[in-house]
């Protein structure tokens, strides 16, 4: 896979990369450690390659702020983001924005629950994954994430937090609803879901093409 990679100029990794709520390793700190070194690995891997990573609601811990913004001033070439990315007229968000219909002050009422999360036992844990590997998570996400509906909470939350997105956007990409598709047309606007890379579920990586500049959000200078 990472050779594969190494020929394009720019990676997005558009949220739910780790997952603290659900983590496997002992605490917290682990966690953190072992996503630090899988960036920092991946930044290596791919040295002529921008990559930007935007967070989702299972990565976006307040903790895991210092690590991403750490590996910002080392890596030229890696660049963080909390919620959104544009580059050129293609715009990038986790997906989160679609859990329910949510305008910005929802949505980070919604994201600061996860922002404190706390990791859950090893039991629970175990259960979870148990779930994702019968396919229960699917069977959830597809009756919670009908394609228009998730598409109208996505343009919803754009229209209130960004409102001048669709005069800056041909494509948006998204994730969270673990359900793949691509260049599905609404309200003007091309959609594509790269689904998600969990053992069991359906994941189609997105490719893109794009000018250099871009836009991002608050978190940046």
């Amino acid at each position: 896979m990472r050779d594969s990679l190494r020929a394009l100029d720019v990676v997005v990794l558009n949220g739910d990369i780790f997952d603290f709520r659900w983590s496997t390793l002992s605490d917290l700190k682990a966690t953190r450690a072992a996503a630090f070194c899988w960036l920092l690995g991946l930044a290596d891997d791919l040295p002529a390659c921008e990559i930007h990573f935007v967070m989702g609601n299972h990565d976006c811990h307040a903790d895991f702020e210092g690590t991403l913004t750490l590996l910002e001033t080392q890596l030229p070439n890696f660049h963080w983001h909390d919620t959104w990315l544009q580059l050129g007229s293609a715009l990038f968000v986790h997906g989160d924005c679609a859990h329910a219909t949510m305008d910005a002050a929802g949505f980070n009422g919604y994201r600061s629950v996860w922002r404190h999360d706390r990791q859950r036992g090893a039991l629970a844990a175990a259960a979870y994954g148990c779930a994702d590997r019968l396919g229960a998570t699917r069977l959830a996400h597809a009756w919670h994430f009908p394609r228009e509906r998730t598409l109208r909470r996505v343009a919803h939350y754009l229209d209130e937090a960004l409102p001048y997105w669709r005069a800056t956007t041909r494509d948006c990409y998204f994730g969270h609803t673990h359900l793949p598709f691509a260049r599905h047309e609404h309200e003007g606007v091309v959609y594509h879901n790269t689904g998600s890379a969990i053992r069991g579920m359906p994941f189609r990586p997105a490719f893109f093409t794009t000018e250099s500049n871009y836009l991002t959000n608050i978190h940046d200078p």
